[in-house]
């Protein structure tokens, strides 16, 4: 044999050993990657490396846990690559979750190193900040009467605004965004922005985009803000929720009060009050819009109520059930929030005799709960009459839970039920919503972003 095939004879031997081996090697780790832990809950088998992110629809996530329901049961287990995320699913499972056990499943996946309370991980120091914040800012009227005044301010710069589109096609949205991220701002701030304000306009952009460039512009937009705020800072003149903060950091007794820690605050504050809510009012106009009798009827009520002029009021909530219930059932047929922000375990917990371990990422599909057809008859009809009971008032229900539930429940809940009432009252007392003329008509499907919102659409709004 030539030395040249010998050398070949070799290489090659050696090649296929080579090969065999990193085979070998590559099916262990797959195999380690995936394998299952022990008792895991079941669900759909993952693919190598992908998991089962190939399977899941990244507009209508939510729509497919639900089925999945149907053949894993209401506690199952997904693959985001090599990681199990468990989902949980229906009324009495979240419940169990959230409120019996739910100091293990009110952590957060580690994504912003504690900082603020929306991402932060659960333990003393959330406690102690969400505790904090939602004192502070009930001081300004978060959840109270008193702050009607502000809702109406923008409502009637919001009136403003539409009013100059002269009855023409518009879309609305970028208006209600900046009509309740102004609520907001009013509150943590002190003043509100106006609607041609420039750098305004890029923050709500950011917020939209979220992306490491954007994120930055929003922290040097709120920066600013703060900035300032100690410039004027006036122990004896409290203005606004930033200013109870600079207060008790002022105090030093606590170091878990920083400036980055009231920036990233401030930044949750505006996200939980403004996406979630503008697209909710986004929602309700269109579907006044698909269903035009239901905006007759509620307009007719609001009239009755606080006629054509009258500013509309919290105190008379119940004089107009049926408004109320058609805000209701916009929020339960197409909820805004279907998974909520993902969490994780805080310990090792068992649901339904599945282990779970700790530091498990968990998806809560709240969209299970308000689309559940043994809760809701009929659930993909728009029927807000399911709120009212006999006598035709207002009827709250235990499973209708858009805000979620438990210790993670929005911070920003009781600020979003007053504005979606005050808004819508105040939106349909002054105009009547319609389909441009020639338009097609509108779709019910929601897109899954940062929130479930509509897709983009026009309305003409008529001065009533």
């Amino acid at each position: 044999m030539s030395i040249f095939k010998l050398i070949a004879t070799v290489i090659h031997d050696y090649t296929n050993i080579t090969t065999a081996l990193l085979a070998v090697f590559v099916f262990l780790l797959i195999n380690k990657l995936f394998r299952r832990p022990s008792n895991l809950p079941p669900g759909p088998r993952p693919w190598p490396l992908v998991g089962n992110l190939f399977i899941l629809s990244q507009d209508a996530a939510h729509i497919q846990f639900t089925e999945w329901t149907k053949q894993y049961g209401n506690v199952f287990t997904i693959y985001y690559g090599p990681k199990p995320v468990v989902v949980l699913n229906g009324y009495n499972t979240i419940q169990e979750a959230l409120i019996n056990k739910g100091d293990d499943f009110s952590d957060r996946p580690g994504l912003n190193k504690s900082l603020g309370v929306a991402f932060a991980p659960y333990g003393p120091i959330w406690k102690e900040q969400r505790k904090f914040t939602m004192m502070g800012l009930r001081d300004f009227g978060f959840g109270r009467r008193s702050l009607e005044g502000r809702i109406l301010e923008e409502a009637e710069a919001l009136r403003r605004e539409i009013i100059k589109t002269d009855g023409k096609p518009f879309n609305i949205f970028p208006l209600l965004r900046k009509a309740v991220t102004n609520v907001i701002c009013s509150i943590v701030f002190g003043a509100r922005h106006e609607y041609e304000d420039a750098a305004f306009g890029t923050f709500l952009e950011d917020v939209d985009i979220r992306l490491h460039q954007a994120t930055e512009r929003m922290r040097q937009f709120v920066k600013t803000k703060v900035d300032k705020h100690y410039r004027d800072f006036d122990s004896d003149d409290i203005r606004d929720f930033v200013d109870v903060y600079i207060k008790e950091m002022r105090k030093g007794q606590n170091e878990n009060f920083t400036d980055p820690q009231l920036v990233h605050l401030v930044i949750d504050l505006i996200m939980a009050g403004t996406d979630t809510t503008s697209q909710s009012l986004y929602w309700i106009l269109l579907y006044m819009i698909v269903y035009p009798d239901t905006q007759e009827q509620a307009r007719d009520e609001i009239y009755r109520t606080f006629g054509d002029s009258a500013l509309p009021t919290t105190a008379k909530r119940k004089e107009v059930p049926f408004t109320e219930a058609v805000i209701a059932e916009v929020q339960r047929i197409n909820s805004v929030a279907p998974l909520t922000i993902p969490r994780c375990t805080s310990n090792d917990t068992v649901m339904y005799g599945y282990d779970i371990p700790r530091g498990t990422m968990v998806h809560v599909n709240l969209w299970s709960v308000l689309k559940d057809p043994s809760l809701w008859e009929e659930p993909d009809q728009f029927k807000p009459e399911r709120f009212l009971d006999n006598q035709g008032q207002y009827m709250k229900k235990d499973a209708f839970i858009p805000f979620s539930i438990g210790r993670r429940f929005c911070l920003g809940t009781q600020l979003a039920k007053m504005e979606l009432f005050m808004f819508t009252t105040y939106l349909l007392q002054h105009f009547t919503f319609k389909l441009p003329e020639g338009a097609p008509v509108l779709s019910t499907v929601g897109k899954l972003g940062m929130s479930n919102g509509p897709r983009p659409y026009e309305l003409c709004a008529i001065p009533k």
